[in-house]
């Protein structure tokens, strides 16, 4: 696929100047190598204005905060889902930003691309990240903007068909659940710590279909 027919949704923590910069930085590197991007500071809803119309034109401000709340999630699931081909999010900060975990989790579910970027050396777990996070990302994070951009070259590149990806990715969820039973059974049947790793320890890490490109 040509890049300059790729849209990439960029998600990340926007509640600060820097974090604002960081963002646009991000952006602006992928639209140098030709994508174009939808970033929500410049180009989704100005929440705040909009609520305070919505309560000039008579809606109680309970109301109004609610009606933005549907639309402004109404709107990112329309981008994840449908406007844009990959996500790439920001992962940066004492722990990964809510909203771009969640935007994150619902492409990947779906079975679209998402890169993870991470320049922050904190990490939940003594120097690893959260694997309900990272695994996401097939536990491979980029660590620049350039990293970024390259694995999105990467996965348009590839030429896999948004159909492929969703089947793919329905088999990569269906290897992930038979481990997940395998230790299941394991915990119930009091196997202790020896068979987790009896059965971790006869299993390829690769073995799980990824989509990372």
């Amino acid at each position: 696929m040509d890049n300059s027919r790729m849209r990439i949704y960029c998600a990340g923590p926007l509640f600060n100047q820097p974090e604002r910069e960081e963002m646009t930085l991000l952006a602006t590197a992928l639209e140098d190598a030709g994508f174009e991007t939808f970033l929500p500071h410049r180009d989704g809803l100005e929440l705040t204005k909009c609520v305070e119309e919505l309560i000039r034109n008579g809606l109680a401000r309970d109301r109004a905060n609610r009606v933005m709340s549907e639309a402004v999630f109404a709107l990112d699931v329309f981008q994840v889902l449908q406007s844009c081909d990959v996500v790439v999010a920001n992962l940066n900060g004492r722990v990964p930003d809510e909203g771009t975990v969640s935007e994150a989790a619902i492409a990947w579910s779906r079975g679209k691309p998402v890169v993870g970027y991470k320049t922050d050396s904190r990490t939940a777990f003594g120097g690893q990240d959260n694997p309900l996070v990272v695994g996401l990302f097939d536990f491979d994070l980029c660590d620049s903007a350039p990293k970024v951009v390259a694995k999105v070259e990467a996965i348009a590149r590839s030429g896999i068909c948004p159909e492929n990806r969703k089947s793919a990715r329905e088999d990569e969820i269906a290897s992930r659940l038979q481990l997940g039973s395998e230790i299941w059974r394991a915990l119930r049947g009091n196997r202790g710590v020896e068979g987790i790793v009896e059965i971790l320890s006869g299993r390829d890490p690769q073995e799980a279909i990824t989509l990372t490109a």
